[in-house]
């Protein structure tokens, strides 16, 4: 999955929803738009690794690295109550 940094969290959830838990996000920084052709080339060259680690790593070392940068992450703490 490509998204941008405002997005990713966004991705990861629907990924867990629909029992992909543990895909590979290629992250770059928001915004994308209107950027000119060196710069979104300079982006989609620095996502390039993680593109690579989805498509040739086991999926059990995807899925080592995702859980070991998912701990000591802190998850928002959402309100019971609407504000």
């Amino acid at each position: 999955m490509v998204t941008t940094d405002t997005f990713t969290q966004f991705g990861r959830r629907m990924a867990t929803t629909q029992g992909c838990p543990f895909v590979v996000i290629a992250e770059t920084r928001n915004p994308v738009r209107g950027l000119d052709p060196e710069a979104l080339r300079a982006r989609a060259e620095a996502m390039l690794p993680a593109i690579i680690d989805g498509l040739t790593l086991p999926p059990a070392e995807i899925e080592r690295r995702i859980r070991a940068a998912a701990t000591g992450r802190q998850r928002p703490v959402r309100s019971a109550v609407p504000i």
